[in-house]
């Protein structure tokens, strides 16, 4: 359910990217998406091979046999992998980078016309 969600996010960011570069033109538009979607697969390249060097397999395996009563605690165990991890990883790395992509580049260049 986490990984579904942050795949949500990725789209509305892509729909987002889209719709803002459309303006310029088609092609602007289209070039966000795919920039949106390069920046997406090596992003998640790279924060799987962090959080697999920092979480090895030993310790999720100790963790997803330890018998747990509740079941709260059953259900975020499932949710809770390396790859949820990392896509949470991705996604705060990706706010902060399309923050000062999207946002404050916009603000100076409208500065500049003035």
């Amino acid at each position: 359910m986490i990984a579904a969600f942050i795949f949500f996010l990725h789209i509305v960011a892509a729909i987002y990217a889209f719709t803002v570069n459309k303006k310029e033109s088609i092609g602007e538009g289209f070039l966000a998406v795919a920039f949106v979607g390069i920046i997406f697969a090596v992003g998640w390249t790279i924060a799987t091979m962090f959080t697999n060097f920092l979480f090895s397999f030993e310790f999720f395996d100790k963790w997803y046999w330890q018998p747990l009563d509740s079941r709260i605690w059953l259900s975020v165990r499932k949710e809770i992998n390396r790859d949820a991890i990392s896509l949470l990883v991705l996604t705060g790395s990706e706010i902060i980078f399309y923050y000062f992509y999207f946002f404050t580049n916009k603000e100076s260049n409208n500065d500049k016309k003035n």
